[in-house]
């Protein structure tokens, strides 16, 4: 591997590390773990969907959605209900409290991300965002 590469590869697990770790941290004062963020955010768009829907949008495996959802359930976020059409299938839906979540949670990961930026020059900020949008963008196209 070249040095640029390799270079690259530690930095960018550093950053993601270390803003995994500052956004774990905001959360847990709000009573969530990290993961649960996503959940969130897809029943936010869309209430009711089932583990496996949940899983495919995510992009993790449906027994992680599962114990996810249990753990959820258990902090009063969101209810695992039978479904109206086939009772053997569950759908996850939101209760008062994840719905009360729905403006704090983004508002307090901006802050999160907003402080790991902070460091850098505004138009460096930019160029930084629009840099790892296209390595994303271009390694999902290969």
């Amino acid at each position: 591997m070249d040095t640029e590469a390799r270079e690259f590869g530690d930095a960018l697990a550093r950053v993601s590390r270390s803003v995994k770790a500052a956004a774990g941290a905001a959360m847990r004062e709000l009573g969530l773990h990290p993961g649960q963020n996503f959940v969130l955010d897809e029943l936010w768009r869309e209430d009711g969907l089932t583990p496996g829907e949940l899983a495919r949008r995510i992009g993790v495996e449906v027994p992680t959605v599962t114990r996810t959802t249990q753990r959820m359930e258990a902090a009063g976020l969101v209810e695992r209900v039978a479904d109206d059409a086939d009772a053997r299938r569950v759908r996850v839906r939101l209760t008062a409290r994840g719905w009360a979540l729905r403006d704090e949670l983004p508002q307090l990961l901006e802050r999160v991300y907003a402080e790991a930026l902070a460091p850098l020059p505004a138009a460096d900020r930019r160029r930084m965002v629009e840099l790892l949008q296209r390595v994303a963008r271009d390694t999902l196209a290969s």
